[in-house]
């Protein structure tokens, strides 16, 4: 097995929470090089979220404890840093989401957390690896290692060679794992993981700058940069004249989760659109792996995702759209959510809840699309008389909710103008499609609904219907 299950009591956890407090705080004050980018990136991202799947007795396999943690986390530093900036100003703190207040609260609230798990949970699973994972650790590491100094060597010296090599080892790294008969599930999950970062990686880093890919990343940027400068978010639009603008600062995703990575692990803004995000994002295909293989097996699950992962799409446009990045995380882990039937009501609608903020103030377009989805899962439930208590009346208006007041009350509802013109933009288009006055002389002739100009057009008008 891969994976075996030890037994060890929760002080165990709570040493090794205070440990890393510990070592984040020494990080942060003495500003250690590399020591604090990894390790705060590392703690940041995961820890919280274990903490809330132990207290909440989570039945995960590893790997889905894994990206629980990782979404969780996620949704926790955009919540405790949305806190922090609305109770900062109260507290006479000028700069609330400046390095210093954000260590301190986000220590405490997680110290409070590890408290409440040793409290709650008498022993702790912790995973040990074995040798049949470590195995496959080498060999997948090939893709990943050809990913960045291919990219350094495209960037530095403009010779691409090396990234051809790693799209060549990528492709027989895949066919290996689908044509050989045995391969365990961990070895499908990390080989997704390297895969997934060795392709986000050979575009990210190909160049020392931001690159768009025809996306609006540079208006991200803008409201990254203004919330990062002035140490706080806004809830009003930077530019009330730019529409724009003020759907994009009303995104969580692209001001108060990336100012929170930039300070504490001291990353420039282009690092953190370049690296963090990238490294987050890649987790969606792993969520997609648990998805599928319930459905289809641990083979065609990962020939899935491989395919999902190799769309241009996948390591381009998405590499300049990075509150759709963090907005993808939650939808697929709203969808396990409403896909799983192990969960007790109170950890699905905790994460039922948690996730849709997340993605409600992660990106405007994919929250709606989602509340589309579950209203129509809805209304065929209802219309075939079928129950389900994987998803409610009360779970579509708790999300219909969170999205109304979310997108009402930021940036001078800036999204909820920009739904209702929108939807007025469409109305009309509706309007004009439906009126034949407004079709050219040539389509109503097509139609049937205008007279032939000769005879000779009604002959032919004629045969054409006579042989339909």
């Amino acid at each position: 097995m891969p994976f075996e299950s030890a037994n060890s009591k929760p002080l165990n956890l709570l040493f090794a929470i205070l440990f890393l407090q510990a070592a984040s705080y020494i990080a942060v004050l003495f500003d250690i090089p590399v020591a604090r980018q990894i390790l705060l990136f590392t703690y940041l991202t995961f820890v919280p979220g274990y903490l809330i799947v132990k207290l909440l007795k989570f039945s995960f396999e590893p790997l889905g404890t894994l990206v629980f943690s990782i979404g969780f986390s996620v949704a926790f530093i955009m919540l405790v840093g949305l806190a922090l900036n609305e109770l900062g100003f109260m507290a006479g703190l000028s700069q609330p989401l400046s390095a210093i207040p954000l260590i301190v609260v986000l220590n405490n609230v997680i110290l409070t957390a590890a408290l409440l798990t040793y409290l709650k949970n008498e022993r702790s699973e912790v995973p040990r690896v074995s040798f049949g994972f470590v195995k496959w650790i080498m060999p997948l590491l090939v893709p990943l290692i050809l990913s960045v100094v291919g990219a350094v060597f495209v960037s530095v010296y403009g010779d691409n060679c090396l990234l051809l090599l790693m799209i060549l080892a990528i492709s027989l790294v895949a066919a290996f794992l689908t044509l050989k008969s045995k391969v365990s599930s961990v070895a499908y999950a990390l080989a997704v993981f390297i895969i997934g970062v060795s392709l986000l990686f050979h575009s990210s880093f190909a160049s020392k700058y931001i690159t768009t890919f025809g996306s609006d990343v540079s208006l991200e940027h803008f409201v990254f940069k203004n919330t990062l400068e002035n140490g706080f978010w806004s809830s009003v639009s930077p530019a009330y004249w730019h529409t724009g603008l003020g759907r994009l600062n009303g995104m969580l995703s692209i001001t108060v989760l990336p100012t929170v990575y930039s300070n504490l692990l001291n990353l420039d803004s282009t690092w953190v659109f370049k690296l963090v995000f990238p490294l987050i994002f890649v987790f969606v295909p792993l969520c997609l792996y648990l998805l599928w293989k319930k459905s289809f097996g641990v083979k065609w699950a990962f020939v899935s995702v491989f395919f999902f992962m190799a769309t241009t799409t996948f390591y381009t446009e998405l590499l300049g759209l990075n509150r759709q990045m963090i907005a993808e995380l939650f939808f697929v882990l709203l969808l396990f959510v409403l896909l799983d039937k192990r969960m007790n009501s109170l950890q699905r609608i905790f994460s039922f809840t948690v996730f849709s903020f997340g993605l409600v103030a992660s990106h405007y377009g994919i929250a709606e699309i989602f509340l589309f989805l579950i209203v129509f899962a809805l209304v065929c439930l209802l219309v075939f008389k079928r129950q389900s208590n994987n998803l409610t009346v009360g779970m579509v208006v708790l999300f219909f909710v969170i999205m109304f007041v979310w997108y009402i009350y930021t940036s001078n509802a800036s999204v909820f103008e920009s739904l209702l013109d929108f939807g007025e933009h469409v109305y009309r288009q509706l309007g004009e499609f439906f009126n034949l006055e407004s079709r050219g002389e040539t389509v109503l002739r097509g139609l049937g609904l205008e007279n032939p100009p000769t005879i000779w057009n009604a002959i032919s008008r004629f045969f054409a219907y006579a042989t339909e």
